[in-house]
C-alpha cells in the first residue's frame, strides 16, 4: 500500500516582480510537484518592482504579520509532513524568516531550507554573535536543505550532513513559440537579458565592447532589461558616450512574453557575464538554451555546471572584460561552433530544464527525506 500523499507547506515568491525565484515558484507550481503532492503556498511577494526589494517600508512588516497569520491558520486547520522556507541573505530578511519557520517548528513541522542565492556562510561571518547562534540553529534544525547546484553545497558545510542537502536545477516551461533560422545573417547580435546592474556584470560587458569591434566592427549589442538604480544607467551613458559606442549598443528596456522570444530569436549570441558573488544560477541561461543560442557566461555558481565549456558555450573570467571579449570574439569567428552549440542548447533545455523535469526533481528531493523519517519512526 502507498502512503498517503506528502503535505507541504511552501513559502515562496509569486510575480510580480519578475526575478528569478518568482519565475521558478511559477514554474514548479505549475509542474507535477504540484499535482503529486498536496501542496499549500504562502506567496511572500510585498512589492511589486525589483527597486523595493532591498528598500526597507513599514508596510512590509504589516505584511509579515499577514504571512504569520495565514501560516497559523494552515498549521491549526491541518497536519504538514514538511515546510519548505527560502531562507534570505539579509539580516531584517532573516529575522522574518527564522521566526516563520520557529512557528511551523513549533506544531513539530519538520522545515526544509530552499537555498535560492550564494553566499551562506559570507552572510553568517557578517552577523552579530547573538545573531550567528539564531542562524546556526535555524539551519541545523532543519530536516534537510535545497540548492541549486553541486557547488553551492558547500554553503551547508559544518551546518547540514552532505546527505541532508539536495541539489535541485531549476526549470522553465517551454514557450510554445518557433525557432528561428540564424543562417546567413548579414551581421551578428549579442544579447544580455536581465536587470541591468554592476553585479550583474553589465559594466564589464561595456567594456568589453571596445576590444569587440576592434576586430568585429559590424557587431551589435542588445541590452534588455530595468536598470537597477539610476545612477548605473547616468555611468553607463557616458561610458557609451565617452567610447563612441553608441552605434552598436542599444537597450531596449524589460521584456517579456513574446517579445523577450523575439529578442532570444533576433540573437546569434546570449551573454551573461554576471559576478560570481550576485548569481547563484541565473534563469535567463535557461531561456537562451531553450531559443538555442550559444551562451558566453561567467564561471561560478551553477553556471559551470549547467555550460560545459566548448560544448554548449564558453566561460570567461569572473570581472574580467579582457577575457569576455576573447571568449565573444571566438564564438563571433566560428560560425560551425555556434551552430553545434545552439543544437546543444536546445537539446540540453529539452532534456534537463523544463519545468516538469524541475517538478520530478522536487518531488525526488521531498519522497528521499519523507522514507528517511519514516525509517527513523520504525526503528
Amino acid at each position: 500500500m502507498n502512503p498517503p500523499r506528502l503535505r507541504i507547506l511552501m513559502f515562496g515568491y509569486l510575480p510580480p516582480p519578475v526575478f528569478g525565484p518568482s519565475v521558478s515558484y511559477q514554474a514548479l507550481m505549475r509542474s507535477e510537484f504540484a499535482r503529486h503532492f498536496e501542496v499549500t503556498f504562502i506567496n511572500l511577494s510585498v512589492v511589486n518592482s525589483v527597486h523595493e526589494l532591498e528598500v526597507f517600508r513599514i508596510g512590509k512588516l504589516l505584511k509579515f504579520a499577514g504571512f504569520a497569520g495565514r501560516e497559523l491558520g494552515h498549521l491549526l486547520r491541518r497536519r504538514f509532513d514538511f515546510c519548505c522556507y527560502p531562507i534570505s541573505l539579509s539580516k531584517n530578511a532573516f529575522l522574518k524568516d527564522a521566526l516563520l519557520l520557529q512557528l511551523a517548528r513549533a506544531f513539530a513541522v519538520p522545515t526544509v531550507i530552499y537555498a535560492q542565492g550564494t553566499g551562506l556562510g559570507a552572510f553568517r561571518e557578517k552577523l552579530s554573535p547573538r545573531m550567528q547562534g539564531l542562524f546556526d540553529a535555524t539551519i541545523r534544525n532543519a530536516a534537510g536543505a535545497i540548492v541549486m547546484a553541486e557547488a553551492l553545497r558547500s554553503d551547508f558545510d559544518g551546518l547540514l550532513p552532505a546527505d541532508r542537502v539536495f541539489v535541485v536545477w531549476h526549470g522553465i516551461e517551454p514557450a510554445g513559440w518557433p525557432f528561428p533560422d540564424r543562417k546567413n545573417r548579414a551581421s551578428l547580435t549579442m544579447l544580455s537579458l536581465g536587470l541591468l546592474r554592476r553585479e550583474k556584470g553589465t559594466f564589464d560587458l561595456l567594456k568589453a565592447m571596445p576590444l569587440v569591434l576592434a576586430k568585429r566592427p559590424e557587431i551589435k549589442l542588445v541590452l534588455a532589461g530595468q536598470w537597477w538604480r539610476p545612477d548605473q544607467q547616468s555611468d553607463a551613458e557616458i561610458f557609451i558616450r565617452e567610447n563612441n559606442l553608441a552605434g552598436s549598443v542599444k537597450f531596449v528596456g524589460p521584456v517579456a512574453g513574446a517579445t523577450k522570444w523575439q529578442q532570444l530569436c533576433d540573437a546569434d549570441i546570449f551573454v551573461f557575464p554576471s559576478h560570481t558573488r550576485a548569481e547563484a544560477f541565473g534563469m535567463v541561461l535557461l531561456e537562451a538554451m531553450q531559443a538555442g543560442l550559444p551562451i558566453v557566461a561567467t564561471r561560478g555558481g551553477a553556471r559551470s555546471e549547467m555550460i560545459a565549456d566548448g560544448v554548449n558555450g564558453l566561460l570567461a573570467a569572473d570581472q574580467d572584460p579582457a577575457d569576455l571579449a576573447a571568449k565573444i570574439l571566438q564564438l563571433a569567428d566560428d560560425d560551425a561552433l555556434r551552430e553545434r552549440m545552439a543544437q546543444a542548447n536546445r537539446e540540453k533545455f529539452a532534456r534537463e530544464f523544463t519545468h516538469e523535469q524541475y517538478g520530478r526533481r522536487m518531488i525526488g528531493a521531498f519522497e528521499t527525506l519523507a522514507a528517511r523519517g519514516r525509517q527513523r519512526t520504525t526503528r
